[in-house]
């Protein structure tokens, strides 16, 4: 493929060669397409891209161009397929200066908001110069910027703890910032939630009217909605929105998505078969012996373990998939490999390619049998990464 991103592609068979033969395939096309759902939930509102934490693991610079549209037309030859604007990012939140400034060392030019705002006044003038936007959610770091030159050229966003208890001002601070006459440009200001993936919670909406409590002067923008309240409560959409885990085609939400909501999963994650074995009923599988063979059957072992990311406690309902065919894991997962049930795949071989999460195999399924969360596993995954779009 063309390296449209800065980082050199590699095909399915180089990425298994790799030294943990771990591949991790990422999508780029299907990010564009879950950005297009989010703006078509939204009424077309402005979309911040949120690329912290390495993109969710799906690898941050890679995914800013793909979203970006500067940054992809830079990339494709003027004979490939255009791609419609809807697909694209209004810019990008991370959590941290330094993500920010690789971004920008890419080339990215499209507005950053940084979620954590400066973590020491040094920062604050990093921030100005390089046209980045920070969210000010501590008395703290407001004062730091009051001693700033330049503040008036910055676009900086206000954050106001409606009941999250974690980052942000409360109304009564914010409102007091919000009318002093110090030069701070405030783009806009904004808020989290703790619990828009319950889809029948009434917290949100509380944290929503809390909001309103907020003396927002006109002409400011709003910026509420994470995932999960872009695709479940519609009138936190506002100006701006910050959909993250739905981006890499992860439903956030306590029920399933209607049909017209379905996402795109981003991320695949495969292994090879390094061993088949024939064991007899009543074998034991791995440590402490805790699974045993049910009848004489064939077990397959993984070339992936904990030390790769895969949790090392998951329940019965654990599985994974060979040419889409469901095998359950089976015994403890080890460091390095762990072992699954071939039952329902009598032709699989040493060399044969198990998908742990992707098309056929749903990351949340696997997320809930270990007891965690699609978030988790998508950031503590390693491997070689390797990138197709479309």
């Amino acid at each position: 493929m063309t390296d449209y991103y800065g980082i050199a592609d590699l095909n399915r068979s180089e990425a298994l060669q790799a030294r943990r033969s771990v591949s991790i395939s990422i999508d780029l096309s299907a990010l564009r397409y879950n950005v297009s759902v989010s703006k078509r939930l939204t009424n077309g509102a402005k979309q911040f891209a949120t690329i912290k934490a390495d993109a969710y693991g799906h690898g941050a610079i890679p995914v800013a161009h793909a979203l970006s549209a500067s940054g992809i037309r830079r990339g494709r030859t003027s004979s490939e397929q255009p791609i419609s604007d809807d697909c694209f990012a209004d810019g990008f939140a991370v959590v941290t200066l330094n993500e920010a400034l690789e971004l920008r060392d890419s080339g990215i030019r499209d507005p950053i908001l940084i979620l954590q705002g400066p973590q020491s006044p040094d920062a604050c003038e990093e921030m100005v110069q390089h046209d980045l936007w920070p969210v000010i959610h501590d008395l703290a770091q407001y004062e730091w910027f009051r001693r700033v030159d330049n503040t008036d050229q910055l676009n900086a966003w206000l954050k106001v703890d409606t009941g999250m208890g974690r980052l942000g001002m409360n109304t009564q601070q914010a409102n007091e910032v919000l009318a002093s006459d110090h030069g701070i440009n405030w783009m806009g200001v904004m808020t989290h939630f703790a619990c828009a993936d319950e889809t029948e919670n009434d917290f949100t909406q509380q944290q929503y009217d809390r909001f309103q409590q907020v003396n927002i002067r006109a002409g400011m923008c709003k910026s509420l909605a994470n995932s999960a309240a872009v695709l479940n409560w519609p009138q936190t959409h506002e100006d701006w929105v910050r959909p993250g885990i739905m981006l890499y085609g992860c439903n956030p939400l306590d029920r399933a998505l209607s049909t017209s909501d379905t996402l795109k999963s981003a991320m695949t994650v495969e292994a090879p078969l390094v061993s088949v074995k024939s064991l007899p009923a009543g074998a034991g599988v791995g440590y402490a012996q805790s699974w045993h063979c049910p009848e004489d059957m064939p077990v397959g072992y993984v070339a992936l373990g904990y030390r790769d990311g895969v949790p090392r406690v998951l329940d019965e309902t654990a599985a994974v998939s060979i040419d889409g065919k469901r095998c359950a894991i089976v015994g403890r997962v080890s460091m390095d490999s762990m072992a699954i049930d071939l039952r329902g795949v009598t032709d699989a071989k040493v060399g044969s390619i198990v998908q742990f999460w992707g098309e056929d195999a749903p990351i949340d399924l696997l997320a809930k049998a270990a007891g965690t969360i699609s978030y988790e596993l998508l950031t503590s995954v390693t491997g070689q990464r390797y990138y197709t779009d479309g």
